[in-house]
């Protein structure tokens, strides 16, 4: 009968409590029940957080049970009431600290669970995909379905096949004992690789690749050298390697060794790294097709341990021998041709002027030293390190790297072209004035584009300035064309470019 009254007393104290409440929290309550929560638990959330709706919140979602929470209820009032009004403070907040010391405990066990699930879901999948590459490569011509019910007994491997074969319209992680898997993502997308590996093993039928007369029907490509008729492909090669002057000579005289010896393996093998012909043949565009045209075959060091071109003594053909070096007479008489050998001449007698240069006078006569300093003594001091212009001089091209082919001098602004002649003189002799001179060799300014040649006799007391090689000069000794070595006057209408420099004379002052 005590404990009867407590209680009765106990359960009008927590109703009288909660009228007032919610009195007091109507707006936060009403909150909650928006949420879809029961009113008795929103008041008792509420109650158990000082007010706090977040909190609150996270209460009714940790999902507890209605008769908890109507017990919890009960002893929170009882208690409440045994201690009287002071205590309400203190314990609201002593039950909150363990609700939320409860609900970080769940929310770790839940991460926790998903990860196991997820772990084990993936590890399934690898066993599928092990079982299905296996299934692929055996001759079993019984091939199980992944994740189909027969009515055969599963053997203990097929326990944990996950079914991913894609048949239902979302894939799920099912385990053969019917319990349903977590969906992850790792899973599904290993369970989806699987699938693709096990199809491409069981079929082939992979489409060939489209041609191009396939994907672009209107695009009509020329037909290969190799596909032409022998005649076509040796006029052709012909036509391309006429403007190196070796390689025509080369492959003539290889030729007419052939056609005078036919049975001499030496004059029907050629060496593709010997130093010759790699410098004048095998890098010349045509060259070496023009050889194969005439039935020539490639012999590697994987075949004949030699790197080495090849005519068989069968397959010598008179015909295409006689095309060959018929065709290669009639490039000898091409302009290309001539232009050639002419540079080729001339590249000859640069090295030798620069072989004299770079020997320092040794093998020098009298005479000519003697005039090489006279020509030096017409030539002004050359300036100190700091003051005017180096002025370099190139004989022939470049790219030759001729040896002792590059001259090099301080000059002023106010020095002239004619001293820039005595100083070549001095280094180089009389000879190179003297083509200058007569217009056989041009002196030409590298600086300027296009490249022209200057007139050595009418600007010869012009300053460096004037023509515009200063503050920096660059020429080069040329082989005139034959419209220089007449004597024509450059047309200015085709000349294009500026004067380069300040107080440069433009070019329809110089030409």
């Amino acid at each position: 009968m005590v404990l009867r009254k407590f209680l009765n007393n106990a359960t009008g104290g927590l109703l009288t409590a909660l009228a007032n409440t919610n009195n007091n929290n109507s707006e936060e309550i009403q909150q909650l029940e928006a949420m879809g929560f029961p009113r008795e638990r929103i008041v008792h959330a509420l109650n158990a957080t000082d007010n706090n709706v977040e909190r609150a919140a996270e209460l009714l979602l940790l999902g507890e049970s209605e008769e908890a929470a109507t017990t919890s209820t009960n002893a929170s009032a009882a208690f409440t009431n045994a201690r009287g009004d002071n205590g309400n403070t203190s314990e609201g907040t002593h039950v909150a600290a363990h609700n939320e010391e409860q609900m970080r405990r769940a929310i770790e066990e839940s991460l926790q669970a998903n990860q196991r699930q997820e772990a084990a879901n993936l590890r399934r999948a690898e066993v599928a995909s092990l079982q299905n590459n296996d299934n692929s490569n055996s001759k079993n011509k019984s091939k199980g379905v992944v994740g189909k019910k027969t009515n055969k007994t599963p053997d203990v491997a097929s326990t944990n096949v996950i079914d991913l074969t894609g048949e239902d319209s979302k894939p799920a992680a099912t385990i053969s004992k019917g319990k349903q898997g977590v969906k992850s993502a790792a899973a599904i997308n290993a369970g989806k690789a699987a699938v693709s590996r096990f199809n491409n093993n069981t079929t082939n039928t992979s489409p060939a690749p489209k041609t191009l007369s396939q994907t672009h029907p209107n695009v009509k490509l020329p037909t290969k050298l190799q596909s032409k008729s022998k005649e076509e492909q040796i006029l052709r090669t012909a036509n391309r390697v006429k403007p190196h002057v070796m390689a025509v000579d080369t492959l003539l005289r290889v030729l007419l060794s052939v056609r005078s010896s036919p049975d001499n393996i030496k004059f029907r093998t050629i060496d593709r790294t010997n130093a010759n012909y790699v410098q004048y043949v095998r890098d010349v565009p045509g060259a070496e097709d023009l050889l194969l045209a005439m039935n020539y075959r490639r012999h590697n060091y994987a075949t004949s341990g030699k790197n080495e071109l090849r005519l068989e003594r069968h397959l010598v053909d008179d015909a295409l021998l006689y095309l060959g070096i018929s065709a290669l007479e009639q490039m000898r008489e091409s302009e290309e041709y001539k232009t050639g050998k002419k540079l080729r001449a001339f590249h000859v007698e640069m090295r030798r002027i620069g072989k004299g240069q770079k020997e320092l006078h040794q093998n020098l006569t009298e005479g000519e030293m003697e005039v090489r300093l006279q020509y030096l003594t017409k030539c002004p001091k050359e300036p100190p390190v700091g003051r005017g212009a180096i002025m370099n001089v190139q004989l022939g091209d470049e790219r030759d790297k001729i040896e002792g082919g590059l001259a090099s001098r301080r000059f002023d602004g106010d020095d002239t072209l004619a001293d820039v002649l005595n100083w070549l003189g001095g280094c180089y002799g009389d000879e190179l004035l003297e083509k200058l001179r007569s217009r056989e060799w041009c002196l030409c300014d590298l600086n300027r584009y296009p490249i022209l040649p200057l007139h050595v006799e009418k600007h010869e007391k012009k300053t460096l300035q004037y023509l515009g090689l200063f503050p920096s000069g660059k020429l080069g000794i040329r082989l005139s064309d034959d419209s220089w070595r007449d004597g024509d006057e450059i047309m200015m209408d085709d000349i294009h470019g500026s004067a380069r420099g300040l107080g440069a004379a433009s070019r329809s002052m110089l030409y």
